[in-house]
């Protein structure tokens, strides 16, 4: 008697529990892909970026960038690239640009894909 009581109320409810445990499963897989998707370009050497990145700032925002010392990325708050100590000229003018840090957002596929590269918002 008491058998035949515990399956029914397992059979009962057995769906929703599979879906649940399913979902949860599915949210850990999302979470993880997520988090290496950011933080895997941490690792990349930017030195090698370095040309792509200068052309594309005097191509579209007009800075020639003479030097700096490194660039670094940080995925959190939000994934963006830190150039340390440069030193720029303006192109239409010889106004010359120093700034101890030059903060560039691009957009999420442009972490991976830099021959487009593609700035959302500079800093």
């Amino acid at each position: 008697m008491i058998n035949k009581f515990h399956k029914i109320i397992n059979n009962k409810y057995s769906r929703f529990f599979k879906f649940i445990f399913f979902i949860r499963y599915l949210i850990l897989i999302f979470f993880i892909s997520t988090t290496l998707f950011l933080l895997i370009p941490k690792f990349f050497d930017y030195k090698k970026k370095e040309l792509i990145i200068k052309n594309y700032l005097q191509k579209e925002y007009g800075l020639k960038i003479k030097e700096f010392d490194t660039i670094r990325f940080n995925s959190f708050p939000y994934p963006h690239l830190i150039i340390n100590n440069l030193s720029s000229n303006l192109a239409l003018s010889e106004t010359k640009l120093r700034a101890k840090q030059m903060i560039i957002y691009p957009k999420l596929i442009s972490i991976y894909n830099y021959e487009n590269f593609v700035i959302k918002k500079l800093k």
